[in-house]
């Protein structure tokens, strides 16, 4: 018969962007207690924030979260039969890190569609809960088609997200823009799924503080 302790169960969860809701690429390091026997690392998926590993029932672990651009969170959790899934947010540390937005845009124009306002909401949210925040509005899209062309839509694309910003109060000198066109996909397959993978804003963090 096992001994308490030592039956093996799941333990899920996600890392997430405490500003944006937005998955976290993450590195947790899980060491037993109060001696440290059992230590292991592994990774939150980067397009999804999941991770899921197995825990000895009954025990009592330290977890360390940590991502680049973001405040490291160190919390104990004890090992239950059924677990619920953790959720760890991490908040901006400095620059450095990189936000993938939902937004949407009408195909081929740059009019960003109602369902992205939600989004941007939290964005604007983000930068008014940091009001010395610098970020940078970098727009991307599918590489194929021309390169001229995609390169304008690009731009035209993150200069629509700054005047929403804009409009809303944010000093246009918090917000810099930069367009890359097509340049710097993120999957080469020629799937559809893939085309609005590589179609996207993203901002990345300048300045804190």
């Amino acid at each position: 018969m096992a001994q308490p302790g030592q039956n093996w169960v799941d333990l899920e969860g996600k890392v997430i962007n405490e500003a944006l809701d937005a998955p976290i690429k993450a590195t947790l390091t899980l060491e037993s207690l109060p001696y440290g026997a059992d230590i292991r690392v592994f990774k939150s998926d980067e397009e999804t924030g999941d991770f899921s590993f197995k825990v000895k029932e009954n025990k009592e672990y330290k977890v360390k979260v940590v991502a680049k651009g973001y405040i490291e969170i160190e919390e104990k959790i004890k090992i239950q039969s059924v677990n619920n899934p953790l959720v760890f947010r991490l908040m901006p540390s400095g620059a450095g890190s990189i936000l993938r937005l939902d937004i949407n845009f009408i195909q081929s124009k740059a009019e960003i569609l109602e369902d992205s306002y939600q989004e941007l909401n939290k964005l604007l949210k983000m930068l008014k809960e940091y009001p010395d925040m610098e970020i940078q509005l970098e727009g991307h899209t599918d590489f194929r088609g021309s390169s001229s062309a995609n390169m304008r839509l690009s731009e035209k694309r993150v200069k629509a997200v700054k005047s929403y910003l804009t409009e809303k109060s944010v000093s246009p000198d918090r917000l810099m823009t930069k367009a890359f066109g097509g340049t710097q996909p993120l999957t080469r397959e020629n799937t559809e799924q893939a085309k609005l993978t590589n179609r996207r804003v993203e901002a990345r963090i300048l300045k804190t503080e």
